[in-house]
């Protein structure tokens, strides 16, 4: 197999950008984010979670790479699936000082070791999901900076007399038609709740409708302006949820990936892809 086969293969092209929904951010801003997933996890003492290890992965295929690993990279990144090969390539690169990418390469073999024996894919959204964490990170990284460098907004009254200011930030992709919203903790538990009860009130809606078509003559005018209706309320709510349940997930995102208690006493990455190639 040719290990000097590098970045002009066609392979490792789509995970420099990883386009699920269109352009993404430069290779340096996923160093800073890496760099914070990184030292967020060391600080538990656990690997880096499913999107951290994503940014490593585009990273790392983003640069001069074997097919066959590029390749592993590129559906890990799509998908979140680790193939044998994936987790080979990682063993080789984490073990061999004298490549440049040694580091990325044994955290995300720690975070594969996490994975355990699952390894199928995380989701079909799961890179188009990825992409927008991303860019609301990138938000948040941005308005941090420009709060350290005294570059922030002019600050503007607040009616409230206790409590900070809400931060509310939005960004519109107009090749994707997405829009990332940006909020604080507290206005975003406020705006799922608002989201919730709306929606509660389009399925009540919904059920009205439903029951008093039932009772129209068949095939008549009112009961086909009810169906019509009720899909449109069906289709407003399963959105409304939509939202709720991406909520939802993101707070909780820590919770549904909790390696085993050996892996979390295990804080260098370095150490863990030694103990996963001896376990091989």
């Amino acid at each position: 197999m040719r290990r000097t086969d590098n970045g002009t293969e066609p392979t490792a092209a789509p995970a420099g950008r990883s386009p699920e929904d269109g352009l993404l951010p430069e290779l340096s801003l996923y160093e800073r984010l890496i760099g914070n997933g990184t030292a967020a996890a060391d600080a538990r003492g656990r690997p880096v979670d499913h999107v951290t290890a994503r940014r490593l992965a585009i990273w790392l295929a983003a640069r001069p790479q074997a097919p066959v690993f590029a390749q592993g990279l590129v559906r890990f990144a799509q998908t979140g699936a680790i193939s044998p090969a994936l987790k080979t390539q990682l063993r080789i690169h984490a073990r061999t000082g004298n490549y440049p990418d040694h580091w990325q390469a044994a955290r995300l073999l720690h975070y594969c070791a996490g994975r355990g024996t699952d390894v199928r894919p995380i989701g079909e959204n799961f890179g188009a999901a990825c992409d927008q964490i991303d860019r609301a990170d990138l938000m948040l990284s941005d308005l941090h900076d420009r709060a350290r460098h005294g570059r922030a907004l002019p600050e503007q009254a607040w009616p409230e007399i206790e409590g900070p200011r809400p931060v509310a930030l939005a960004g519109r992709n107009p090749d994707s038609q997405t829009v990332t919203l940006v909020l604080d903790a507290t206005t975003a538990s406020i705006a799922i709740f608002a989201i919730a009860a709306h929606a509660d009130e389009r399925e009540a809606h919904l059920r009205e409708v439903e029951r008093f078509g039932q009772s129209l003559p068949e095939g008549s005018y009112g009961q086909r302006n009810r169906q019509a209706i009720a899909a449109r309320e069906t289709r407003v709510a399963a959105r409304l949820r939509a939202v709720e349940h991406a909520y939802r997930m993101a707070i909780e995102r820590e919770d549904v990936f909790r390696p085993p208690e050996s892996n979390r006493a295990c804080r260098s990455p370095e150490y863990a892809a030694d103990r996963e190639i001896e376990l091989g």
